[in-house]
């Protein structure tokens, strides 16, 4: 059985907030297209790890429609 359309968009949400991977060479991907997303904040190193905060500017896009921030995780440098 298929989720709602409400269901998917809340699950997509959840996951972009919750964070995505980051990786130097590919950035970080959107949980909703699988397109890269556009970077827009930076916060220092923690320790051995880095929060980036993105957007996707993917036409048609849910998140990017949306205007949905998507967080990532770096765990190394």
């Amino acid at each position: 059985m298929m989720p709602s359309l409400a269901a998917h968009i809340a699950l997509l949400k959840s996951q972009a907030e919750a964070g995505v991977d980051f990786r130097p060479r590919a950035g970080a991907l959107c949980p909703a297209c699988g397109q890269t997303a556009k970077i827009t904040a930076t916060r220092p190193w923690d320790g051995d790890t880095r929060i980036r905060y993105h957007r996707c500017q993917t036409p048609g896009c849910i998140l990017a429609s949306l205007n949905q921030s998507i967080k990532s995780v770096q765990v190394d440098r």
